[in-house]
C-alpha cells in the first residue's frame, strides 16, 4: 500500500493541503495555486481516496481538518520543507560540506552558544545556509512537528513523544527578577517573592516551561500567582516595556548579563528557585540527518561544552 500511495499521491494535492491549512476554503485555496475549484475538489477527493480517511469537514464556511486532516497537513508541510531544500543542497554538493539547515533557539542559550557559531559559520563554512528562529520552546516543539526546523536548542515538550526525539542535555537556565531602572520599587528592593503578590508582571505565553517556572515558584512559596497582565515571546520587546513600565520580569541570566552594564535594567534581590529543567538540543530521531545539519549539531555541543564552566553554569 506504501508502495503504491507514494505513486498516486501528486505534488500539487501536497500543496493544496498546505494551502487549504492557511486559506481553510477550497475556492480560495485553489486560486492562490491557480487552479480551478472543480480541479482543486477532484485532488482532495482522490487524496482521501487514496488515503481512505477523511480529510477535512466541510461546511458553508470553508473546511476543517479532522484529526487524520492534521496529520496529513504536517506531513505535507515537511515533505513539501525537504523539496524546498533539496535544490539548494544538491547545487552545492559539489563543493563541499554544504546545504541548508533551520534552527530553533529559546533565547537562554542565544548569546553564547547560537550567534558566535553563526558569526563564526560565514568564514569557516560559507557554503552552508542557516535560517534562525527564536521562539519559546513550545512553538519550536510545534515548529519541528511540522517540518519547518531540523534542529532546536530548547526545551521538549508533550506534544511530541520521547520516543521521536533525540535529545541532548546542554546547560540548566538560571533565572532572575528584573525591573527596568527607573521602576520605583528599586528604591526599597524586595528581597522575597511574599514581598512581590501585588507587583505586576511581564511573562511568557502558556504554556511555556519558564511561564510554568514562575508559576510554581509562586505555588511552592505557598502565594497566589501574580497579576499577568502582559504575555509576550519576545525577551526583547520584554526588555524594551520593562524600560517603559513598572513591570515585573524574569529573565535569563544569560540574557540579563547582555544589559546588565547598560543601566537599562536592574536586578531584584530575590532568589528564584531552580525549576527549569536543563535545555537541550533537539532533533527528530526519523528526520535526514545531512552533513550540514550533522556539522551545526557538533558544533552547538562544542560550545556548549566549552561554556560549562563559564556563566552558562
Amino acid at each position: 500500500m506504501t508502495d503504491n500511495l507514494i505513486f498516486r499521491l501528486k505534488f500539487r494535492q501536497l500543496l493544496l493541503l498546505r494551502q487549504i491549512d492557511l486559506e481553510p476554503a477550497l475556492n480560495r485555496a485553489a486560486r492562490s495555486l491557480n487552479l480551478s475549484q472543480p480541479t482543486a475538489s477532484k485532488l482532495l477527493q482522490d487524496m482521501e481516496t487514496d488515503l481512505d480517511v477523511q480529510l477535512f469537514e466541510r461546511h458553508a464556511h470553508g473546511l476543517t481538518p479532522t484529526r487524520a486532516g492534521s496529520v496529513a497537513i504536517r506531513h505535507a508541510r515537511q515533505i513539501l520543507a525537504d523539496l524546498g531544500r533539496l535544490r539548494h543542497d544538491l547545487k552545492a554538493v559539489q563543493h563541499g560540506l554544504s546545504g541548508t539547515v533551520s534552527i530553533g533557539a529559546i533565547s537562554a542559550p542565544l548569546h553564547e552558544i547560537i550567534l558566535p557559531i553563526l558569526a563564526d559559520l560565514a568564514e569557516a563554512q560559507p557554503d552552508i545556509s542557516v535560517t534562525l528562529h527564536v521562539n519559546t520552546s513550545h512553538d519550536l516543539m510545534e515548529m519541528m512537528q511540522a517540518g519547518r526546523i531540523d534542529l532546536a536548542v530548547c526545551r521538549p515538550v508533550d506534544n511530541l513523544s520521547a520516543g521521536s526525539l533525540t535529545v541532548e542535555e546542554l546547560a540548566p537556565e538560571r533565572l532572575v527578577v528584573v525591573a527596568g531602572a527607573r521602576n520605583p520599587i528599586l528604591q526599597n528592593p524586595p528581597s522575597s517573592l511574599a514581598e512581590l503578590i501585588d507587583a505586576r508582571w511581564i511573562v511568557h505565553t502558556a504554556p511555556s516551561p519558564m511561564r510554568q517556572a514562575i508559576e510554581s515558584a509562586f505555588t511552592m512559596a505557598r502565594l497566589p500567582l501574580p497579576l499577568f497582565p502582559v504575555e509576550l515571546t519576545s525577551i526583547y520587546a520584554t526588555i524594551d516595556l520593562l524600560q517603559q513600565s513598572t513591570l515585573l520580569a524574569v529573565l535569563p541570566r544569560s540574557v540579563f548579563n547582555l544589559f546588565e552594564q547598560t543601566e537599562i535594567l536592574r536586578e531584584l534581590p530575590v532568589v528564584m528557585p531552580d525549576l527549569l529543567s536543563p535545555y537541550s538540543l533537539v532533533r527528530l530521531r526519523d528526520r535526514p540527518f545531512t552533513p550540514a545539519m550533522a556539522y551545526l549539531y557538533d558544533e552547538i555541543k562544542c560550545r556548549a561544552i566549552g561554556l560549562s564552566d563559564s556563566v552558562i553554569k
